[in-house]
């Protein structure tokens, strides 16, 4: 695994998912990650979706040379997306 995907796989352990409650479904970010959001009717789908959007933000950021956020241990209140 190259440098850029093991810092994609590090960034996705970060995610923090949200129930948006009723059918609206979940939305998911990464801390420190401007700008990048994902949704989708299950966790698993919205996990998915920021992962893709994660890969495009990085490729992005790469090009711009604007740099890649320092990725931080998740705190003890963020959610569990297991």
């Amino acid at each position: 695994m190259d440098n850029l995907a093991k810092y994609r796989s590090h960034a996705m352990k970060l995610a923090v998912v949200k129930d948006l409650g009723g059918d609206e479904g979940y939305a998911a970010r990464i801390p420190g990650f401007r700008g990048l959001l994902a949704t989708g009717r299950t966790k698993r789908d919205a996990l998915g979706e920021l992962d893709s959007a994660l890969a495009d933000w990085i490729e992005l950021a790469l090009k711009r040379k604007i740099g890649l956020p320092a990725l931080k241990e998740r705190e003890a209140a963020s959610v569990s997306v297991g």
